[in-house]
């Protein structure tokens, strides 16, 4: 009794019905459904008799080809985006050096050019008229001990004569200031300002 309800007795009992199905199902004549009329013709037709392995159907074949199409057509699509995003990061990284090349060069005309803004030019023109009003020479004085970019911003708004006499008083008060006053010379041709000179 307990070998009937052991699992060798069941996978030996299911062994047997399994074969005994499939020697059934395989011997049996199945050939008495009429041929298609595409296997008439001599065309492709489905095959239902027989084995499960000799199974043909067109209509299964046509949906695989498709499939391999689209597939195909996938894997096409996915090289043409691969290339498409390798282009695209390589004119990114081209532009990230354009726009760092742009930010050196305005840092450097923003050195390079002295620009007076709106809100401090009414005090620049006030002291450029009052420099302007002193004896030259007593102005280089004083001037010499600002800042070059506030001395090029005040000589901006003076006239050129009282801004030539002022730079000769540069020149004579030693070889020091005489390349100061060069310097000067040099920043005033660089020079940009909003506004109308001093009168």
């Amino acid at each position: 009794m307990k070998f009937l309800q052991s699992k060798l007795f069941a996978a030996i009992l299911g062994a047997i019905l399994f074969l005994l199905s499939t020697a059934f199902l395989t011997t049996r004549d199945l050939a008495s459904t009429p041929p298609l009329e595409e296997e008439t013709a001599g065309g492709p037709q489905a095959s239902l008799n027989g084995p499960s392995w000799a199974f043909f159907n067109p209509e299964l074949d046509q949906i695989i080809e498709d499939l391999k199409a689209e597939r195909d057509a996938v894997a096409a699509k996915d090289k043409q985006l691969t290339e498409l995003a390798v282009r695209l990061r390589a004119e990114r990284a081209e532009l990230d050096d354009a726009l760092k090349n742009i930010k050196t060069l305005h840092e450097q005309v923003d050195r390079d050019v002295f620009r007076i803004k709106e809100d401090e030019a009414v005090n620049l023109k006030k002291l450029a008229k009052m420099y302007a009003n002193m004896a030259p020479p007593e102005a280089a004085k004083i001037l010499r001990e600002l800042d070059d970019v506030v001395v090029v911003k005040i000589l901006t708004l003076m006239k050129e004569p009282e801004t030539a006499l002022v730079l000769e008083s540069f020149a004579r008060l030693g070889e020091m200031e005489t390349k100061r006053a060069a310097a000067l010379s040099e920043s005033l041709r660089a020079a940009v300002s909003n506004k109308t000179p001093a009168k």
